[in-house]
């Protein structure tokens, strides 16, 4: 046990009161991570800016980068196109209003530090006169609906992950697609029959796509109730214990996981759904990825391009927010 824990990394982690449990590199006391270095030895990677390397090994690096192959990949396929739900458009014909640079959290964070207590409490006012005057006419609507009742009862596969909470969430997002009639129940159990595929009109709905799907149990959840034909997963980050699996066990199901960035994601270029009419549901859209999302689904469509007929998201992480993605900044007026 000793010449174990001596190879340990020797670094504190104060929140879980313990050492680095990582094994520490040759001449050195700590790990890879938290190995003592020069801040201006590391960059960020070119390809990958959530993780830096050292200026010296950056040749090397960029051959061998973990997102290259994906990157490579993307790139020939046609419905990836770099930034075409960036909004740059709008940004353009706004002109000054608005600036292209990032702003962060660390940012915004220091601009409210560095208010005084007057100021903060005005600024305070005008978000809540804002919101009243936007969001007066919108109710919450929370919903159970029948179709779901075999997840509600725990009567799915075993292996299945179940909590409740994320349960009830996905059937209220699900029921709300039923109340607005984006979404019809099957007529016996949970696969639809020869006679209810002919009965179907040309509002009847066979495709969802789950923006930022992450493991896809949304997704998984709609097929089971809904008797949905075609899937298309939106995710930028690869994840383990998917529904893909189960899904693809369903008979007649078409599965499509597409590892993209819904900010380059052109839906209108995505040959299997040309035509087709679909549902697009994300549950806790992190930050911009809202306004993506929904700029993605209502750009400028032809004869070919899907047909949305219902869209649902749980929105999260407001603070994230960014106005070079925020979707209606045209209705936004400005005073000098």
């Amino acid at each position: 046990m000793e010449a174990k824990s001596s190879n340990r990394c020797s670094f504190w982690l104060p929140k879980k009161k313990r050492s680095c449990a990582n094994t520490r590199i040759e001449s050195s006391m700590f790990c890879g991570n938290h190995s003592q270095r020069l801040e201006g030895q590391w960059i960020p990677c070119p390809i990958d800016p959530s993780h830096s390397v050292l200026q010296e090994n950056l040749e090397w690096h960029v051959k061998r980068c973990p997102l290259l192959k994906q990157t490579v990949a993307l790139s020939g396929q046609r419905f990836y196109q770099k930034g075409i739900n960036a909004g740059n458009e709008e940004e353009e014909k706004l002109g000054s209003c608005c600036s292209d640079s990032l702003v962060t959290s660390e940012m915004k964070r220091k601009l409210l530090y560095s208010m005084s207590v007057s100021q903060f409490h005005q600024l305070i006012k005008k978000i809540e006169a804002v919101h009243g005057g936007i969001c007066k006419e919108i109710d919450d609507s929370y919903l159970s609906p029948e179709a779901c009742n075999i997840w509600f009862n725990k009567e799915i596969d075993r292996k299945l992950p179940f909590q409740e909470k994320h349960v009830l969430q996905q059937g209220s997002i699900l029921g709300n697609l039923e109340e607005i009639g984006a979404l019809k129940r099957c007529k016996i159990n949970v696969e639809c029959c020869e006679s209810d595929l002919k009965e179907k009109d040309d509002n009847s709905v066979s495709a969802v796509v789950e923006f930022g799907a992450g493991r896809g149990y949304l997704t998984q959840m709609l097929a089971d109730c809904y008797g949905i034909k075609k899937v298309y997963l939106v995710e930028r980050k690869s994840y383990k214990l998917k529904a893909d699996r189960s899904l693809r066990q369903k008979e007649n199901l078409v599965l499509e996981r597409m590892r993209i960035d819904i900010e380059d994601l052109n839906l209108n270029a995505v040959e299997s759904l040309h035509g087709v009419p679909y549902v697009a549901v994300g549950k806790h859209l992190c930050g911009p990825a809202t306004d993506l999302s929904l700029r993605c689904c209502l750009s400028r469509q032809d004869g070919e391009s899907p047909v949305l007929r219902g869209l649902a998201i749980a929105t999260c992480c407001h603070h994230l927010c960014q106005w070079k993605s925020y979707i209606s900044k045209l209705t936004v007026t400005t005073s000098s």
